[in-house]
């Protein structure tokens, strides 16, 4: 919600320092006596009236407030921007942003706080979108609360707040610390307090209906109708069911996939049609099948050749993957590649068709690459948070920079997320 208050005219102003004066200049121009009793006030608007000049047509009737809204359905071109502000963590934020806007003045479309490195998810068919927060009760000390906000996407006012019991996941951004059900009927947020669990919202009711213990196993992948996949920090995945009233029904392990020592792997996946993409840090991807009740593993194929991966590239970087609606996967690559490099991002960006497991294009990133971002369209725009904490929008077609957006409120603009 933005409140727009056109200031006086300079023709208005002047009327009102005439009135003030002549209501209370001492100059022996104006004299002011107290009036008689019972008496009007006909020698106190003459004198008023003569400093108006009659000449002068009437003031229109100007507006004192203006309550803008956006629109029900989002451009294309509009992103969510999750400006963590690392340096304090308490002006956080996310940024609507248009990022085909060519006017700075009108690239903002609007912000919601986002305090502590707060968790983030939009919903896709209800117009709302959910921040998961923390406030201590004396600024950066005191007891601390946990709040899921749920905002109106229309006019960013927040339709409600709900406390939450259990610790919420406090880590950098990522996309996958708040998700949604395929109905958006329940609103999964991820717990660490350090017992990993994760809290279902019913979203029709605004009620917290259960909170599912995950021993060892981390996020809130969703799956199926009602299911939720966990990634476990022994190399497999465990598998929540719930009931139709969000509470849980049973759980399920899916056997070790990778070893957490020597093949680590990313737990930010791409999604492309129920199918999760887990990169390692070496270069390898594990397709993980969410479609059903029960997560299962497709296997696993190479982002590198046996030369690539000799020459040292690797994955990395934060929010490193994302993907179009054409189900192309684009991830973030280091040439230079080692043991500790996965968060450093990387120079180029690599395209591959997951269904032919090939790349298909190479994008050189111009001031670097820390997270990677695509549009929702038939012809996407990428966006990445370069290097210098600005964001580098690319035409993934002929890998060529559109341009640089900076001065946007950016501090750490660490993630980007589709707008919906």
């Amino acid at each position: 919600m933005f409140m727009k208050i056109k200031p006086p005219t300079k023709l208005l102003t002047s009327v009102i320092i005439s009135v003030l004066v002549a209501g209370c200049s001492t100059s022996p121009e104006i004299t002011q006596e107290a009036p008689a009793q019972g008496s009007n006030t006909h020698q106190e608007n003459a004198a008023i009236s003569t400093q108006i000049d009659p000449s002068l047509p009437p003031l229109p009737i100007e507006k004192t407030g203006n309550v803008e809204v956006l629109p029900a359905q989002y451009p294309e071109s509009w992103m969510f921007v999750d400006e963590a502000s690392f340096t304090s963590m308490f002006g956080g934020k996310v940024i609507i942003l248009d990022i085909n806007e060519p006017k700075q003045s009108k690239r903002i479309k609007g912000t919601a706080d986002k305090n502590l490195l707060g968790n983030f998810a939009a919903a896709k068919t209800r117009p709302e979108f959910y921040i998961v927060e923390s406030f201590h009760s004396r600024g950066s000390r005191g007891p601390k609360i946990d709040v899921l906000a749920i905002y109106d996407k229309v006019t960013l006012a927040p339709i409600k707040e709900i406390t939450l019991e259990h610790t919420r996941l406090q880590s950098l951004p990522r996309r996958d610390a708040v998700t949604l059900s395929a109905d958006e009927k329940f609103l999964y947020i991820a717990n660490f307090s350090p017992a990993a669990s994760f809290t279902v919202v019913n979203l029709d009711t605004h009620e917290v209906v259960d909170t599912v213990g995950t021993p060892g196993c981390v996020l809130p992948f969703p799956t199926g109708k009602y299911s939720v996949t966990s990634l476990c920090s022994n190399g497999s995945l465990l598998t929540t069911v719930l009931d139709e009233n969000g509470i849980k029904a049973s759980q399920q392990r899916v056997a070790p996939f990778f070893d957490t020592d020597k093949t680590p792997i990313f737990e930010r996946p791409a999604h492309i049609d129920n199918i999760a993409y887990f990169p390692s840090f070496e270069g390898d991807v594990h397709a993980i099948d969410l479609s059903s009740e029960i997560a299962t593993y497709q296997g696993k194929w190479s982002l590198v050749t046996e030369q690539e991966k000799a020459a040292g590239w690797r994955p990395g970087g934060l929010a490193l993957v994302d993907t179009d609606e054409q189900g192309l996967m684009y991830v973030i690559m280091n040439p230079n590649g080692f043991d500790g490099s996965q968060t450093h991002g990387g120079e180029q960006i690599w395209v591959f068709d997951v269904k032919t497991q090939s790349r298909i294009a190479t994008i050189d990133a111009p001031n670097w690459a820390v997270s990677v971002a695509a549009t929702r369209s038939k012809e996407p725009m990428l966006v990445v948070s370069n290097g210098e904490m600005n964001l580098d929008i690319i035409n993934p077609r002929t890998g060529k920079l559109i341009k640089t957006i900076s001065d946007f409120g950016n501090i750490t603009p660490l993630v980007i997320h589709k707008a919906y």
